[in-house]
């Protein structure tokens, strides 16, 4: 007997729908966002470094992997590029030899200042066809829906 493909309710296909052009919509904008960046940074570069703009101290591997979603062996390779680019450092905690903060250069955080205010335009440029109360809407759907995705994954 051949596997038969569960027919699914209006609902459930409405939200298939849904998923498709949530993806279709993330992916279209990721290839505009993409081609805005310099040559030498790849878009999981430009993210680690924008998270480690926004801080100071640096972050631990574990930090940048919550705050990027990915896994922290995911981001070895990432920041090991950036290493050898001369835009992050790693440093070792010396009262815990086992934690190793990432963080800015100096080369690091001039190239910030330049990347992120033009990617930031770029947004805003690729964004301008959508009203600010359609914006604003989208904002809040967007945030329930991340609220309740946190909710099945068991965090606050």
């Amino acid at each position: 007997m051949a596997d038969t493909i569960p027919v699914l309710t209006s609902a459930e296909r409405s939200r298939v729908g849904m998923w498709i052009r949530l993806a279709r919509c993330y992916n279209l904008a990721m290839r505009e966002l993409r081609g805005g960046l310099r040559a030498e940074c790849t878009m999981p570069q430009f993210d680690v470094l924008a998270q480690l703009a926004r801080t100071e101290d640096g972050l631990t591997f574990s930090a940048l992997s919550e705050k990027l979603l990915v896994t922290a062996g995911n981001l070895t390779g990432i920041v090991d590029r950036l290493e050898k680019l001369e835009l992050v450092r790693r440093e070792t905690n010396p009262r815990d030899r086992r934690q190793i903060f990432i963080r800015l250069t100096p080369r690091g955080r001039e190239y910030c200042a330049k990347v992120i205010p033009e990617h930031e335009r770029q947004i805003v440029k690729l964004f301008a066809g959508i009203s600010e109360n359609d914006v604003q809407n989208l904002r809040q759907d967007l945030d329930r829906m991340a609220a309740l995705f946190e909710a099945k994954a068991g965090r606050p």
